[in-house]
């Protein structure tokens, strides 16, 4: 189910985020996401001791717990249950105001600080 919503992609973007700006700008913050042009969208929480929390709002509700980390400039997922337990890295360019565009095809908005 979450593998339409977070697909892998082997390019690239320009003017991607570093190691430490991804740390800065998303670990313990509230984060919305959406699929560009897709039906999937939902909350995430990365905490700052390494586990990670998910639910998918639309277009049918479920939720998930992992672990994040990063990888060189990339952040990469684990799932309990979602992508049958796969780890999918991704790299982040900053867009909009509080917007980040994963390579996944993805968007990540920061609604709050958190933890």
């Amino acid at each position: 189910m979450l593998s339409a919503a977070f697909p892998p992609m082997s390019a690239a973007l320009a003017g991607e985020l570093s190691s430490g700006e991804i740390r800065s700008e998303l670990v313990g913050r509230s984060i919305s996401w959406w699929e560009q042009g897709g039906w999937f969208s939902g909350q995430m929480m990365l905490l700052p001791d390494g586990r990670a929390e998910i639910s998918i709002d639309a277009p049918k509700r479920a939720g998930d717990s992992g672990r994040w980390m990063v990888r060189g400039d990339q952040l990469c997922t684990v799932w309990g249950d979602f992508r049958s337990g796969q780890e999918k890295c991704y790299s982040l360019q900053r867009g909009a105001a509080g917007r980040f565009e994963t390579s996944g095809g993805n968007v990540f908005e920061v609604r709050e600080a958190g933890v």
